[in-house]
């Protein structure tokens, strides 16, 4: 039987949630079905999670937009060798550039075009810049170009329906691993509880929510914060814990090779973000059974914790609340909150995530 041809559009690849997912679609579709072809603008990060070799191209654009020429030439570089294939479908990640896939290959025909969204729709309304308006408007006008629209979470789904007045299916990531359990680490050489937070240092994942809980938490429970991840809110971080005397209760860990073993090192997780597509963390957290607190934001976090019963929600920019359950959960965590929260998590795993992907693919 002749192969399915793929091509991956992910922008912006680098180290995260979505590059991850991506590459374990990737990692887990079989050779012998697929032939992937993998394309960026810039430098492919995406690389540093990818088990087998694969075609990637970057397009080297600075601009998203400018990358609508280039995606023609590179289909039309491949057009004849793509006819060989039983199928081309062409995949794309994120709202811009699912809009940029479309004006660029809506006139091949052979070609099935499938849109992915990683962020409920509220991101446009909350981040408000020229490019969100623009997309917020284009989005109702391309979308319903598309063979196949996948949201990451339920209501992510549901509120992108509304906004482009077309049908969006749900496949969760497959962010639970049993693989990563496997790892071995040293055990902690103090007895004062971690606190843990793994979030890219963007002003979506509002880490300021959880540095004045944490600072306030700390005058009834001494305790130690780590925060992992990378962007352009570290020195507003950095000059939060120096100006608030932090520097001894807050480590800050910039894109480290391995992040698990701060899970398995942790007492609590705690995800501050004002809005979510799904919420990677949140699943690896509860793979290590520990307790999790997170914003009742949109989309995936509620549905990762089933609306509460395997973790605390709260309301964005509660910070009273999140003191006084980041207290509560160090001295006396809910060890049958946490044991429903891993027995649950078979929903995201890897097997259930290709299978909906090969099923839409043989159907698409």
């Amino acid at each position: 039987m002749r192969k399915i041809k793929i091509y991956i559009f992910h922008p912006y690849s680098k180290v995260g949630g979505a590059d991850l997912t991506i590459s374990r679609l990737i990692n887990n579709l079989s050779t012998t079905k697929y032939d992937i072809h993998f394309i960026c603008l810039g430098s492919p990060g995406i690389k540093r999670y990818l088990k087998k070799k694969i075609k990637i191209t970057s397009l080297k654009c600075k601009r998203s937009f400018a990358a609508i020429p280039i995606l023609k030439k590179i289909i039309l570089y491949n057009l004849k060798k793509d006819l060989k294939f039983r199928k081309v479908i062409f995949l794309s990640n994120q709202n811009f550039a699912n809009i940029i896939s479309i004006l660029a290959l809506n006139n091949f025909k052979h070609i099935k075009k499938i849109l992915i969204d990683r962020n409920n729709p509220i991101e446009l309304d909350l981040m408000k810049n020229y490019k969100n308006r623009i997309i917020k408007k284009l989005i109702p006008l391309i979308y319903p170009k598309a063979d196949k629209i996948i949201g990451i979470s339920r209501e992510l789904s549901k509120d992108l329906e509304k906004l482009c007045k077309s049908k969006v299916e749900t496949i969760y990531n497959p962010s639970f691993d049993k693989k990563i359990l496997k790892i071995k680490i040293k055990k902690k050489s103090n007895s004062v509880k971690s606190i843990l937070c793994v979030a890219r240092f963007e002003k979506q994942k509002n880490h300021m929510m959880l540095l004045k809980a944490f600072k306030n938490s700390q005058k009834k429970l001494t305790s130690n914060l780590t925060l992992v991840g990378f962007g352009s809110e570290k020195s507003n971080i950095k000059n939060f814990i120096k100006t608030n005397n932090l520097q001894n209760r807050v480590k800050i860990v910039i894109n480290p090779s391995d992040v698990y073993h701060f899970y398995k090192r942790a007492d609590l997780f705690v995800l501050t973000s004002l809005y979510e597509g799904f919420g990677n963390v949140i699943v690896e957290a509860g793979a290590f059974k520990i307790p999790i607190i997170s914003t009742n934001c949109k989309s995936g976090p509620k549905e990762i914790l089933g609306n509460g019963k395997f973790g605390n929600l709260i309301k964005i920019g509660d910070v009273k609340n999140l003191s006084r359950l980041i207290i509560k959960n160090l001295e006396k965590p809910n060890k049958a909150k946490i044991l429903r929260m891993y027995k649950s998590l078979r929903r995201f795993d890897i097997t259930k995530h290709i299978k909906k992907y090969e099923e839409i693919f043989t159907k698409v």
